[in-house]
């Protein structure tokens, strides 16, 4: 057996993003409680202010303003894995979430329905990319 493993490192920050009109206004995931509220993740136009995933989000309004807060929403991250174990399915009738932020599959006995590695893995990344997921 020849498994692939998809990581999903923004994959919470991902789910929001891709439901959004403008992906490239500074936005941030935010969670803690109420007293102590911290970005849990950062896109890249945030970053550029100077904002990054561990901030109060006191500290980053101190640095900049301009930028969007959204709830870090497990229940959305869930359904975003849940959408990516369904698509994998296309490719693998071997397909385990059990990992966080990644996705595995069975791409061995696929290779011949769907070509060489360099191939098959090419096709994954462009299908993710058009989903909105960044993965690595």
């Amino acid at each position: 057996m020849l498994w692939a493993c998809i990581l999903l490192p923004q994959l919470a920050l991902d789910s929001v993003l891709r439901e959004r009109d403008d992906p490239d206004t500074p936005l941030v995931l935010i969670g803690g409680p109420t007293q102590r509220r911290v970005l849990q993740a950062v896109n890249p136009a945030a970053a550029k202010l100077g904002l990054r995933a561990g901030q109060t989000l006191t500290a980053a309004r101190a640095l900049a303003d301009g930028f969007t807060c959204v709830e870090a929403d497990p229940a959305q991250v869930e359904q975003v894995q849940q959408l990516l174990a369904a698509w994998a399915y296309r490719y693998s009738a071997q397909v385990s979430l059990h990992y966080p932020r990644a996705v595995l599959l069975e791409v061995g006995s696929s290779l011949q329905l769907f070509g060489p590695w360099p191939v098959l893995q090419a096709r994954l990344r462009e299908e993710l990319d058009a989903l909105g997921l960044r993965q690595r």
